[in-house]
């Protein structure tokens, strides 16, 4: 039976903001037996934006790199539904939930239910008074700063919140800040504004009492201006709200910075829950602004340790950790941490196991490899140096890599007679194997060093070993999905589904691979899928819709200019529809409708501009298959 919910005090008025999933919310909590972030049984229940930010396992990622523990009194300022509570409280840390919304009050109540250091305060920070000054050793400030001017947070300003918060840190406390980066690289690409929902408003600049975020030098300057001098910057990627990984500001000045960042980080943005129009390939993109120096000041987002003293401030994080990172998606069973450090003139990676509670070594024929510290090596891996070939056109470069990537998997394959234990990846009738830990063995665990390719990140074992042709299979797959998402220009057709581009790759590298070896590699990846990762049904979903895309589905859109109006015209809908609901006198019904007859026009007019638009798009698909057509009949004469 659940325990009861922790009981709520009153210090003020309840302030009226909601993102309207507290209800759905509420009945999640109230039903789960286990409400620990990271929980399979909440993340279950993942649907949508807001279940996925209140319920994420991704969410604990965030607090990784700072020292909250057993003993700590922590102030968590706008606590939300409590994820951050509840992940300092199972820390061993007394923490305050301070929350303004009757609602999320409840929701953190519930979810830290049984918690005996959780108090749980319901009102505006400044009704503290007194007995909060000087009284917290750490105060969250996790996605509040940004209300801090509107009605959703108080209105008083962010000047005046840090102040709040200031006050109500102990000698030798700190404020940890987590925001999103107004001039942040999604942003730059046209992602629409958290917030605000379009497009460019951070970069313009925000309208007074609208939610706003800053800069890397106007946020600094912020926390130096409220007392907080001493700072830690810290990056997670691809955002503060469900990061996946999370860099050290000291990783960006190392001479090999630039390939670090990119290996650790991959794809810097996300576009599950947003619809951004892409206009560049966001990898490469990033890497320039990684080699010009500005990867700091074009994160996504921030993550500051702040405080009076540098002593208080190291000790909240390593100085010699440099970034942290977990696998998204999966099981609370598998879940696993990899920290970078620089440990006496060379770099480790330290792993450990986030489920305290995991089973056995082994699940049916799937086990994880438990190293707990390992060498990093330094380098480009396989899959960077494929995506700058097919972005230079090098078609012989990329082969030659994909050679280069078979040799080493072909030194350690050996012939097999018979299969004792079948398994998805290794079927009855497997002939060559690779070793039990080469499940994972794609281009981009192959790291380029000075003695040759060095197979890293050797983390899952397929007991009995793994058939080399699936491994083949699973690599170039892995290698597809990075060019199209790079949306690299590959010198070949861009109606080839993805399913051809891997046998096509296959040919390359002299492995025939055709429909029978494409789907039953599909089977044992689903099979894997169905272990591992916490909603499988749409992973698998998406892998077999995958196959049958092609790079014409991921062309960039001449509609970006107008996406901007599409945005104006959705919430000149919305302001509509909260008129109708509030206007309900005569007088009100016609200055409803008068606006209503404006906006109808405008909505015309926009609507025409896009078919327009949309029309222009047909024409550019129609101009790229016919090129492609072309310049394969030339290719064919030359041929002759």
């Amino acid at each position: 039976m659940s325990a009861e919910p922790l009981p709520i005090t009153m210090i003020g008025d309840s302030l009226p903001y909601a993102d309207g999933a507290e209800d759905e919310l509420l009945a999640m909590l109230r039903a789960a037996e286990d409400r620990r972030v990271g929980s399979d049984e909440l993340a279950s229940a993942i649907h949508d934006w807001p279940t996925a930010y209140h319920l994420a396992p991704e969410r604990a990622v965030l607090l990784a790199p700072v020292a909250i523990g057993s003993g700590d009194r922590v102030l968590d300022v706008g606590a939300g539904s409590g994820v951050n509570t509840r992940i300092c409280a199972d820390r061993g840390a007394v923490v305050t939930a301070v929350e303004g919304s009757a609602a999320r009050a409840e929701l953190i109540a519930h979810r830290c239910a049984g918690l005996h250091d959780v108090g749980v305060l319901c009102g505006p920070l400044d009704a503290l008074g007194d007995d909060g000054r000087e009284a917290y050793d750490v105060v969250l400030l996790v996605g509040v700063l940004e209300y801090a001017g509107t009605g959703q947070g108080g209105g008083d300003g962010p000047a005046a919140l840090l102040s709040r918060a200031v006050d109500a840190l102990a000698p030798g406390g700190v404020v940890v800040l987590a925001i999103e980066n107004r001039l942040g690289l999604k942003y730059l690409l046209g992602f629409p504004e958290d917030h605000l929902g379009l497009p460019w408003v951070g970069w313009e600049g925000y309208r007074e009492g609208e939610p706003t975020t800053w800069s890397r030098r106007e946020l600094a300057e912020m926390l130096a201006d409220a007392g907080l001098g001493i700072q830690k910057w810290l990056y997670p990627f691809p955002d503060y709200k469900l990061p996946t990984a999370v860099l050290a500001e000291e990783i960006y000045g190392r001479p090999d910075g630039v390939d670090m960042v990119d290996q650790i980080v991959g794809h810097p943005t996300s576009s599950e829950y947003a619809r951004p129009v892409v206009v560049a390939d966001e990898r490469a993109a990033h890497r320039a602004l990684l080699t010009a120096g500005l990867g700091p000041d074009v994160a996504n987002s921030f993550l500051v340790v702040a405080g009076r003293s540098k002593e208080a401030v190291a000790e909240r994080v390593d100085q010699r950790s440099l970034a942290w990172r977990v696998a998204p998606d999966r099981q609370r069973r598998w879940r696993q941490q990899a920290v970078v450090v620089d440990s006496d003139q060379s770099l480790v990676v330290r792993r450990s196991l986030l489920a305290e509670d995991r089973a056995g070594d082994l699940d049916g024929w799937l086990g994880q490899v438990e190293v707990s510290e390992e060498p990093y090596y330094p380098g480009r891996n396989l899959e960077q140096c494929l995506l700058d070939c097919a972005r230079e056109g090098d078609e012989d470069g990329f082969a030659e890599l994909l050679r280069n990537w078979r040799a080493a998997l072909s030194a350690r394959e050996t012939p097999i007679d018979s299969v004792a234990a079948p398994h998805p990846y290794l079927p009855a009738d497997a002939e060559r194997a690779l070793p039990p830990v080469w499940l994972d063995s794609g281009p981009d665990n192959f790291v380029m060093t000075a003695e040759g390719l060095k197979f890293v990140d050797r983390e899952w074992v397929a007991a009995g070993g793994v058939d080399v042709r699936l491994a083949v299979v699973r690599g170039l797959w892995k290698t597809v999905s990075a060019l199209l998402s790079a949306r690299c220009h590959l010198p070949l057709p861009v109606t080839w589904s993805n399913d051809r581009l891997v046998a096509h790759l296959g040919g390359l590298i002299g492995e025939h691979i055709d429909d029978d070896l494409l789907s039953r590699w599909r089977q044992a990846e689903g099979e894997l899928m169905g272990l591992v990762y916490r909603q499988p049904a749409v992973r698998l979903a998406e892998l077999h819709d995958a196959g049958s895309r092609s790079r014409m589905d991921l062309l960039g859109s001449p509609l970006a200019p107008y996406r901007r109006m599409e945005h104006l015209v959705h919430r000149q809908q919305e302001l509509l529809a909260q008129l109708s609901e509030q206007h309900e006198t005569a007088v009100g019904l016609e200055q409803a409708r008068a606006r209503l007859a404006q906006t109808d026009a405008r909505l015309a007019q926009l609507q025409s501009e896009l078919a327009e638009a949309q029309a222009r798009l047909a024409r550019v698909a129609w101009r790229e298959r016919v090129h492609s057509k072309i310049a394969g009949l030339i290719r064919g004469f030359g041929r002759r």
